[in-house]
């Protein structure tokens, strides 16, 4: 059976490619699904480029990636902005007028938000396809580049390391930290597409997704004390939450292998 490998600067051509497509779709339908898709995208492309930082004797490609980078974060906050608020409209299950209430100006802050990734759109669109055109330019000696998948796992798992190393105690910007790193190594990890990074993957989306929704149950905990009051039922339903997912968090965190362990993984608040 023929041993599978990451090629990243091909594998970063086709995502340029699918942000292209993302990005016309967005400016014509910014429902969820094309939202979605957009800030996914941008994440892979941003994945990629960390896996091509870690890897020795590319041709020079720092300044288009730098600024290609900044571009991206960018859209991607706005797109994230968007894509969150239709999170939080999603969990609202209550039918009552505080629940109501809370949709209504989440409706109202997403038209908003969607204004805001619109006009981003526009003031950078060109320039982030010039900086990205500019940076597969440079790296067009290196498009055949191969790397095994077991030198993939590897450099993940070194990349991951270095990410969530820190002090004991951590804080919920911490917490959020950890999962952004296992979100972009499962992005590293899966363009091998082969059995023996499958298992990897699917660990660091597992923690991916166990740390998104204690930060979702979070984000609106924290918006409806603000916005209703913390003696509100919905709030107090909301909190019961968070601290329900936070406690399966923290535990996925506390029997993950010891190679993907977090330093010092106790006392996490």
């Amino acid at each position: 059976m023929a041993v599978r490998a990451a090629h990243p600067v091909r594998t970063l051509r086709d995502l340029v490619a699918t942000l292209e497509a993302a990005i016309t779709l967005v400016r014509t339908n910014a429902k969820s699904k094309p939202v979605h898709d957009l800030r996914t995208t941008t994440r892979r492309i941003e994945a990629q480029l960390e896996l091509l930082a870690l890897l020795p004797d590319l041709p020079e490609h720092r300044k288009p990636a730098k600024k290609a980078r900044k571009l991206l974060r960018k859209l991607r906050r706005a797109a994230g902005r968007v894509r969150d608020l239709d999170v939080q409209r999603g969990l609202i299950r209550s039918k009552s007028d505080e629940a109501h209430k809370l949709r209504s100006l989440f409706k109202q802050q997403r038209g908003q938000a969607v204004e805001r990734l619109l006009d981003i759109v526009h003031k950078h669109q060109s320039k982030l396809d010039r900086h990205l055109k500019a940076l597969l330019e440079m790296l067009t000696s290196a498009q055949s580049l191969a790397i095994p998948a077991e030198h993939l796992i590897q450099l993940t798992l070194d990349w991951y390391a270095h990410q969530t190393s820190a002090p004991i105690h951590r804080n919920h910007r911490q917490l959020h930290d950890i999962r952004k790193a296992a979100k972009l190594a499962r992005y590293i990890i899966e363009s091998a597409g082969s059995a023996s990074t499958r298992h990897l993957a699917l660990t660091f989306e597992s923690l991916q997704k166990s740390g998104g929704d204690w930060h979702d149950w979070h984000t609106l905990s924290r918006i409806a004390r603000r916005e209703l009051s913390s003696s509100s039922s919905l709030t107090q339903s909301f909190t019961h939450r968070r601290e329900k997912s936070l406690a399966e968090y923290q535990s996925q965190l506390k029997a993950l292998p010891r190679n993907l362990a977090p330093s010092n993984p106790r006392n996490i608040a």
